[in-house]
């Protein structure tokens, strides 16, 4: 009995790429070289928030109207939500092709190269990965997967953005872009209060405040702006970057289901066979829930 259950592994353990995973592979997210800039972005998005949150707002709730806080609480609260979503969602990784053997999955099967493709010039392999890759797809090397409508890899919030959490990426940015500016319109409210008042420390904290939060309102926005033509034009940023026409009519914020399971309960032969390279170890799915 100790025997079989030393045989079985999820297939998050043996995954063959820069992703890490968490809570026995329910979240998911990008490596760790991203590590610095996703820290940034939580610092910057936490340590501008907590100054409105815990000091500014409350003051307007006050002394004008509870309307304006709370509009301000539910974008910002949104905002970190969409952030998390976004950073731990698969952002719709193709598997290779030695996990697609493995799996058994008929539906995936046609992402096999056969010698019929090998005369085919339309059809686009992936040598990491070894498998055709679906219109719009492409190989992060970042994460090292292949991202079905793959978009772009983003260090900040430290995953690739794909078919599956681009939806989460736009509600990110224009929550975040919404809280800015309900942010903004209290801090003038927030001058004009104080205006005639010699509290310095105030007056300290609202000069602190002002710089990098409008820097943060005119980058914010503009990346809004720029996801907003994309879809709009119905491009990825990849396809806009290099000029490139779309060559499928998949829709970037479709909401799908995951192409395999991570937690899949696999079976493998020794853990000292393992290779962490290129390719998939020899594993073997049984049929046992996740």
């Amino acid at each position: 009995m100790n025997q079989n259950k030393q045989q079985l592994v999820h297939l998050y353990q043996l995954w063959p790429s820069n992703n890490r995973f968490f809570c026995r592979g329910r979240l998911m997210t990008g490596p760790s070289a991203d590590n610095a800039s996703n820290l940034m972005t939580w610092i910057l998005i936490l340590l501008i928030g907590a100054p409105f949150i815990f000091y500014i707002s409350p003051q307007i709730w006050i002394v004008l109207h509870p309307s304006l806080p709370i509009i301000s609480y539910i974008m910002y609260f949104s905002c970190v939500l969409f952030l998390f979503l976004t950073q731990f969602t698969d952002p719709g990784i193709i598997p290779r092709k030695e996990i697609i053997e493995k799996m058994k999955d008929e539906n995936l099967f046609h992402l096999i190269p056969s010698e019929a493709d090998n005369n085919n010039y339309n059809i686009r392999i992936c040598i990491t990965c070894m498998i055709k890759k679906p219109p719009r797809s492409n190989h992060c090397a970042e994460c090292d997967n292949c991202v079905d409508v793959f978009d772009h890899h983003c260090p900040y919030v430290n995953n690739c953005i794909g078919k599956r959490n681009y939806a989460y990426f736009i509600s990110f940015i224009s929550t975040l872009t919404m809280a800015a500016i309900s942010f903004g319109i209290e801090l003038l409210c927030f001058i004009i209060l104080i205006a005639t008042s010699d509290q310095k420390v105030q007056q300290i904290l609202i000069i602190i405040l002002m710089i990098p939060f409008g820097i943060c309102i005119i980058l914010v926005f503009g990346l809004l702006i720029f996801h907003i033509f994309l879809i709009i034009t119905g491009k990825t940023t990849k396809e806009q970057l290099k000029n490139l026409d779309k060559n499928s009519t998949d829709r970037k914020c479709e909401r799908t289901k995951s192409l395999f399971n991570f937690r899949l309960i696999v079976e493998k032969l020794q853990y000292d066979q393992i290779k962490y390279d290129q390719h998939m170890v020899d594993v073997n799915p049984i049929i046992i829930p996740a």
